[in-house]
């Protein structure tokens, strides 16, 4: 990091209402949309840490409607969190020094801050099923709590974010106009997700309740305890809004329950995981408690499916408008994202049964059936 970016990013966590002088400024996780940072400021010989972020307003066009809702969530899962007593951490806005939830900078960027949670980690991929159980507990558990708000209350911040059919329309019109000609590198995946565009059209929201979710379950949006591996907090809420339970159950399984990272160059590595799909199914079942209804629990099993696709299509998408969305560490990334969780969804098409199986076993054991 340059001495200009440092500085500049003290000027702006200097806008927060923290404590001490700012010892350091480090880049922090490696997300596909924002840019974290961890401040570290000391007061009284003590070190208090801060995460600031700067808010991707070309992926969000409303950060103000955002951070309504960010606001609204953090205090809701606070609140539920005294009430419970049940030791659970919850992320918590630090406010400017105008008493507002974001700082908007002199170019247009807007940024907020949160205390950090000690002694957590998050996880690309699960070590043990201990990992998949936990974090999937803490989503399910997320939703519970949130199951009492009104999700009227919210805006979405990505309209249509996990619409499968508009995605697969947007990703046949892109490959018609083929903007910047690369098509022709990608011909067999964009083959795969038309030979498959049925799946885009199994798991429709209007169906469902509508609930608030996370929207972005991917394993390392939960922290697990550096020492135990329970669950901590659930973060990374720029997503959260009305949805379908579904997709949050799904997403955990596409990052959890695979052989390999979303971005595997070598397809040949990436497998789904019955086993691991079923600790998540132990761990999702466990936190959510009684909240969902039969036809949700039916549809468990097709649910990673569906947006192992999205995602695939997503990335294919990106790769065919020239990287304009997800940030890109390589060359082709998002053609090797797109490859990648096509090979996912052909392995988990080939374990649906097997899926569904575990499923019926579980739900008959609890007498759900």
């Amino acid at each position: 990091m340059t001495v200009n970016v440092k500085k500049s990013l003290e000027e702006v966590a200097s806008n927060f209402l923290i404590n001490g002088v700012i010892l350091s400024c480090e880049r922090h996780g490696n997300g596909n949309v924002n840019d974290t940072y961890l401040i570290t400021c000391s007061a009284d010989g003590e070190q208090d840490r801060y995460t600031l972020q700067r808010i991707n307003h070309h992926v969000f066009s409303d950060p103000e409607g955002l951070m309504q809702n960010f606001e609204k969530v953090t205090s809701h899962l606070l609140k539920k969190s005294i009430e419970q007593n049940h030791g659970k951490e919850v992320l918590c806005l630090i406010p400017t020094k105008k008493g507002l939830t974001f700082h908007l900078d002199g170019q247009g960027n807007f940024w907020r801050m949160t205390k950090f949670i000690p002694g957590g980690r998050s996880f690309e991929v699960p070590e043990n099923d201990r990992h998949a159980y936990e974090a999937a507990k803490s989503f399910g558990s997320f939703q519970a709590d949130l199951a009492d708000l009104d999700a009227s209350s919210l805006v979405e911040t990505i309209p249509d974010f996990h619409n499968t059919k508009k995605r697969l329309e947007r990703l046949k019109e892109i490959c018609e106009e083929d903007p910047v000609n690369r098509l022709i590198e990608v011909s067999e995946l964009a083959d795969f997700s038309i030979q498959n565009q049925k799946i885009a059209f199994t798991i429709n929201s209007s169906d469902f309740p509508t609930r608030i979710v996370h929207n972005d379950t991917k394993l390392n949006n939960v922290l697990l305890h550096k020492s135990t591996g329970e669950g901590m907090c659930v973060v990374d809420l720029d997503t959260v809004m009305p949805g379908c339970a579904l997709h949050d159950f799904g997403d955990l399984v596409r990052t959890a329950a695979s052989s390999a990272l979303e971005d595997e160059v070598d397809v040949s590595k990436m497998k789904f995981l019955p086993n691991r799909f079923s600790a998540i199914l132990d761990g999702y079942l466990d936190g959510s408690g009684e909240m969902l209804l039969k036809e949700e629990l039916n549809a468990l099993p097709m649910a990673p499916i569906v947006i192992t696709y999205e995602l695939g299509v997503r990335f294919l998408t990106d790769f065919l408008e020239g990287d304009v969305y997800f940030k890109i560490t390589r060359e082709n990334h998002n053609k090797h994202r797109a490859r990648a969780q096509f090979a996912l969804v052909q392995s988990m098409l080939d374990s649906f049964d097997e899926m569904k199986g575990i499923l019926e076993q579980k739900l008959k054991s609890t007498g759900t059936y």
